[in-house]
């Protein structure tokens, strides 16, 4: 596989959801203050990440999404509110909420999203895909993916002529987390620990050199804050997986 001249891929994704901060740390402002510090970041060791951007705090914060897009980052969409999850809404409601997604991050800054991430760990139906080829999206981040294929396809939409794109099923992904959503200890039965998330990510990185696929990360601004040391690690990997020789990925 050619990863752009490279053997493998890896892609780190930035959800930028001030009402989620607001939530589990009660304070919206940390998304904005751990952004900046994340693009002074980026800037230092030379990467471009995608940042997946609610379209209310793209309203609420339209500079900070400017500043992301003059660095020279990808902005694409997570749905407008966040909530409640878009699968089993009605059509029309969701097809709103893409529009209205695409219009605030427009107007923050200049740009029309290509695509879009499914907030609530990819949660849609059809007519969450439908929605979202209407409004002109044309690449999707879901539950949906293109069965045994390395790269992404396209999808017909049930009972329409449409299509959108979906990533193929034969990466490995994983997402940063914290105890402060107390449901996440289902799954890790931890607080967050920078020594074994290192541990882990790493090693789909090195998963992705070996069989020349792409590995994904998930991570979360306001967590950022949070989690003690994940921001080291974040560079660390970053790092690594560029001096492994990895095609840094963006959606």
């Amino acid at each position: 596989m050619d990863w752009y001249g490279h053997t493998f891929a890896f892609k780190v994704r930035v959800d930028v959801e001030h009402v989620e901060a607001q939530r589990y740390i009660g304070d919206f402002r940390m998304t904005k203050v751990s952004v900046i510090n994340l693009l002074d970041l980026l800037d230092e060791i030379s990467v471009k990440l995608s940042f997946c951007v609610l379209g209310i705090t793209a309203e609420f914060y339209p500079n900070l999404i400017a500043e992301v897009i003059e660095a020279g980052h990808e902005v694409y969409g997570h749905s407008m509110y966040h909530e409640p999850a878009l699968a089993e809404r009605p059509l029309t409601e969701q097809r709103h909420e893409m529009r209205r997604m695409r219009e605030a991050i427009k107007n923050a800054g200049g740009i029309d999203v290509r695509g879009v991430g499914i907030p609530h760990h990819g949660m849609a139906d059809e007519n969450t895909l439908r929605a979202i080829a209407e409004v002109g999206i044309e690449y999707v981040e879901s539950r949906f993916q293109a069965k045994n294929s390395v790269l992404p396809k396209w999808r017909s939409i049930d009972g329409t002529n449409l299509k959108v794109i979906v990533p193929g099923d034969q990466s490995r992904g994983a997402s940063d987390y914290t105890d402060r959503r107390p449901y996440w200890a289902q799954v890790h039965e931890e607080t967050f620990s920078p020594t074994n998330a290192k541990t882990k990510w790493m090693a789909n990185i090195d998963w992705a050199k070996e069989n020349g696929r792409m590995a994904q990360l998930v991570i979360h601004p306001w967590m950022l804050m949070v989690n003690p040391g994940e921001v080291k690690v974040i560079k660390d990997l970053l790092i690594y997986a560029r001096d492994q020789g990895a095609w840094m990925a963006t959606v």
